[in-house]
């Protein structure tokens, strides 16, 4: 090696070293003209080739480094980093191999190789290298880090978590470490060191998009719904193509029932990928809600023609046929829902009463859903076009019974709380008990009850060990076949002289008969029946108009029973 050679490549050392790629190419071709078995002159041609992202060029000058010294670990480390830049994995697994075993605690070599293994899904081997990367070099940020996201990967998020408080450790300004650490928090329930966490990638980056998502996802966990609706829309402002963003806001919207909101983030969403399954769904419960039959219609058919078996979306379609006054079918989607899952009772309970099987089994799975997607509208829809009156008539009967100064009052099925009002004015406690979550949400609105619970009723006074002077349940029976368990555990919640007020729909023939609205009727003998059983004494009982049906009056019957002492 000549002094003039050596003083060329100390030059284009340096030139490739400020980035200056092609002066420094054009002087390490002039050292290799002069002396083409110069090692370190291929090899950092090679490498600046590859920089400058001619990966073609700089594999033929790295081989050509390697075969006058196939023994340089970094000249096999490089050619295969040059070979996985071209995808020839295969080629960089050999040669990352064969500078492991010149040298085997070469770290680099390690963390790329694993990194390869990890694209494959190759998850043991992927754990070695990482593992052997990290133990040659522990300061080696990067290779704890890909450690790190092989662990969350494989879904061992304890250590995951603590790779990547390794990292951290290392570099206190590691962004992607921070981010992550919040995403493990999340998945672990700690809402405040997650907020921690992505607060801490913001203060690095303001405008980090999925730091700003995912304090959205917190805000949405701790029901702070605004908050969360103004961090996706951050976001959105961000990035308008953010999909999480778009589709968690759209999300949040349809939660809390603004539906015209949420259709306009799953129009977009919908533009970019026309066959997503949750899109087409939720936008179908969007205008369903909204009273667009057709248009709901059209996003159901849309996902049953991409999966024949998907079970909402057939007992949607049934159900606006049934709105339709198109029994069959609505028959056929229910019968199809059924095929594809047989436990499915809601469906079941509807198709019951297409059928005309009347003394079916009660579903509560069917007063779940219907009161859920009932609830936006219940409020205007029972007092508007249905001229609900079963509370007026509930209160005018407490009123004769002289009913006041309750100590403890139960309202089962208590809705949105159309009867409350009526039971605060008498009792000092009153607590509602309903099976839709999106009802109680409404209720809880009025300020009217102590105690609010998400329960079905039966299972409820199960549990329950609260005696009570009033027990109300209006319109709440004819959700009900068989009333036997349900009066035992009234009768078994009533202080001695307690009330029991409720309603049923009339049947004429059977005890209990299952009608085409889906919702039961019952004969008075029956009711009278389990009084009797259940030391119960029927002290009022009237027929009233419980609201409008097929615009006719529907007529029930009012009951006002006392528990004997």
């Amino acid at each position: 090696m000549t002094k003039d050679l050596s003083d060329l490549f100390a030059e284009a050392y340096q030139l490739q070293y400020q980035g200056d790629l092609p002066k420094a190419i054009s002087l390490y071709q002039k050292i290799v003209e002069q002396n083409p078995d110069y090692l370190d002159a291929l090899h950092f041609l090679g490498l600046t080739y590859a920089q400058s992202g001619d990966i073609k060029t700089a594999i033929h000058y790295l081989l050509k480094a390697q075969a006058i010294d196939a023994t340089d670990p970094a000249v096999l480390n490089n050619l295969a980093n040059a070979y996985k830049k071209t995808d020839q994995l295969d080629e960089a697994i050999r040669y990352y191999l064969k500078a492991i075993a010149l040298k085997p605690d070469y770290a680099q070599a390690h963390n790329n190789l694993a990194t390869i293994y990890a694209q494959r899904n190759q998850y043991q081997e992927a754990l070695v290298h990482y593992k052997k990367a990290v133990h040659a070099s522990p300061d080696f940020v990067a290779a704890h880090f890909n450690l790190g996201l092989l662990l969350v990967k494989n879904n061992e998020l304890a250590a995951a978590k603590t790779q990547f408080t390794n990292v951290l450790s290392l570099n206190p300004n590691h962004l992607e470490a921070q981010f992550y650490l919040g995403v493990l928090a999340i998945e672990a329930g700690e809402l405040e060191k997650a907020e921690e966490a992505f607060q801490a990638v913001l203060t690095l980056d303001a405008e980090h998009v999925e730091a700003i998502t995912n304090l959205g996802v917190i805000a949405l966990k701790r029901d702070e719904n605004q908050i969360a609706v103004d961090l996706f829309s951050k976001a959105l402002a961000l990035d308008n193509d953010h999909i999480d963003a778009r589709n968690n806001l759209a999300a949040t919207f349809i939660h809390h029932d603004r539906f015209e909101n949420a259709l306009m983030h799953y129009d977009v969403l919908l533009k970019k990928d026309p066959e997503n399954i949750e899109y087409l769904y939720n936008s179908g419960v969007a205008e369903m809600a909204l009273g667009h039959l057709d248009k709901a219609s059209v996003f159901f058919d849309g996902i049953l023609k991409l999966q024949a078996d998907h079970v909402p979306a057939l007992n949607n379609q049934a159900a606006i046929y049934l709105k339709k006054n198109e029994k069959e079918k609505a028959q056929q989607f229910l019968e199809r829902a059924l095929t594809a899952n047989p436990n499915d009772t809601a469906s079941e309970h509807m198709l019951n009463a297409i059928k005309g099987k009347s003394e079916a089994k009660t579903s509560p799975e069917y007063a779940q859903n219907l009161f859920n997607n009932y609830a936006l509208y219940y409020d205007q829809h029972m007092q508007g076009a249905l001229e609900y009156g079963i509370p007026q008539h509930t209160g005018r009967m407490i009123h004769q019974l002289e009913i006041h100064d309750i100590d403890k009052t139960l309202d089962l099925g208590c809705g949105t709380g159309l009867s409350g009002p009526i039971l605060r004015e008498i009792s000092q406690h009153v607590t509602g008990i309903d099976i839709a979550e999106k009802m109680l949400a409404h209720a809880k609105e009025k300020a009217i009850y102590d105690v609010l619970v998400e329960s079905e009723v039966t299972q409820f006074l199960q549990t329950d060990k609260t005696n009570y002077d009033l027990i109300l349940a209006a319109d709440v029976l004819p959700y009900f076949g068989d009333l036997s368990s349900l009066f035992k555990e009234v009768a078994n919640h009533l202080t001695p002289q307690g009330f029991f007020i409720f309603s049923t729909e009339i049947s004429n023939s059977t005890p209990w008969k299952l009608e085409l609205t889906a919702r039961f009727s019952h004969l008075a003998e029956y009711i009278a029946q389990l009084c009797e059983k259940n030391n119960l004494h029927i002290i009022e009982q009237e027929k009233i108009p419980a609201r409008k049906q097929n615009e006719a009056p529907l007529e029930v019957i009012l009951y006002a029973v006392r528990k004997a002492q």
